[in-house]
């Protein structure tokens, strides 16, 4: 008997009634659910509907759509995971082994067969599929705690290649939360983890829409940067879509701030320029951040505005392509870890 719980349900497409039936009595013979199909067209008509499917066995052989060709569209869906495929055929070894591997099965069996060689190869391949599963499953609970366009790249390369340091032309963005600390004093902690992750599902979905990749979250501060690990066209303008549309939801959020008596509200500081970026930590654990003046000076910005203020420099407004967004000069600030006081200006819309 299958050592599942639950039975894996395999679906077995032949349009031969004999040779269906029987093999679907040996498979539950053996603890499986099978369900029998007697063409590939309905079985692809009903597979949206049938709620599960571990392992598909089909011959080769049949009108209409083929076995060939039914492996090649339930390729095409790219399940995840992978939906493992046994064909048999009656027609001997050769042209169609090579053909049924080309387009994607996972074993190849002709007729006749040994029972038992087609058992070991079912248990092989479910056993895979678990397996692929729980990795998949593993994967994606990893990936909640990196950036999502970090985590795809991450699982599309060589790891290491994309975290070594190296030198990129970014725009950085910070976002953080003012008198968020007498705030977080005063009120109880579900309290403040409310507030929190209404303003990190804030900020972090206008990030991952306008393809910024999330440095960190630290307390009430959030760090966003443009233009790695993939290259954003126009990263500067990306960045300002981005405040835009953060800023408009925190606008709105900070009304419910106010009806709850919540002493909160918010800024925006955004600064380019090239900077070190890649893997920072140690063996068991690390981020993928940026490094560099340009994160200061985004950081010092963030931290002079006020009220909902989105504040960039001179060098950054002058980088614009012209009249792309309205802006207010705030006159020159002296901020504190930037040499010299710097022009201020205060980005009020998009045109």
């Amino acid at each position: 008997m299958s050592d599942k719980a639950v039975p894996a349900r395999i679906c077995v497409i032949d349009d031969d009634f004999m040779h269906n039936s029987t093999l679907c009595q040996f498979l539950l013979y053996h603890g499986y659910e099978p369900l029998p199909f007697d063409s590939a067209s309905a079985f692809l008509a009903q597979f949206k509907s049938l709620g599960a499917c571990d392992l598909v066995i089909s011959d080769i052989n049949m009108p209409g759509i083929s076995g060939l060709d039914l492996c090649k569209a339930i390729r095409a869906m790219q399940l995840e995971p992978r939906l493992p495929i046994i064909l048999l055929t009656g027609s001997g070894p050769g042209v169609s082994r090579a053909l049924g591997i080309d387009t994607g099965a996972d074993e190849y069996i002709e007729k006749p067969f040994p029972p038992d060689q087609l058992l070991a190869k079912v248990r092989s391949l479910l056993k895979i599929r678990t397996d692929d599963a729980k990795k998949a499953g593993e994967l994606t609970q990893a990936r909640r705690f990196i950036s999502p366009n970090v985590a795809n790249m991450l699982s599309a390369q060589d790891n290491q290649a994309l975290l070594t340091p190296h030198r990129s032309e970014v725009t950085v963005l910070f976002v953080d939360l003012r008198r968020f600390t007498t705030f977080s004093s005063r009120v109880e902690p579900e309290e403040v983890l409310e507030v929190l992750g209404r303003y990190y599902t804030i900020v972090g979905n206008a990030a991952i829409k306008h393809q910024g990749t999330l440095g960190f979250l630290a307390g009430d501060g959030i760090m966003v940067f443009f233009n790695d690990p993939e290259p954003v066209p126009n990263h500067k303008q990306a960045a300002l879509r981005m405040a835009i549309e953060a800023r408009e939801a925190l606008i709105n959020e900070r009304r419910r701030w106010n009806e709850r008596n919540y002493d909160l509200d918010f800024g925006i500081g955004i600064a380019e320029g090239f900077a070190t970026i890649g893997g920072v930590g140690f063996e068991q654990f690390s981020q993928y951040t940026v490094i560099g003046p340009v994160t200061n000076l985004a950081s010092r910005l963030c931290y002079a505005s006020t009220q909902g203020q989105i504040l960039i420099s001179q060098r950054f407004h002058s980088r614009l392509e012209a009249d792309f967004c309205k802006t207010e000069s705030i006159g020159e600030l002296t901020l504190k870890g930037i040499d010299g006081p710097i022009t201020v200006y205060n980005v009020l819309a998009l045109n």
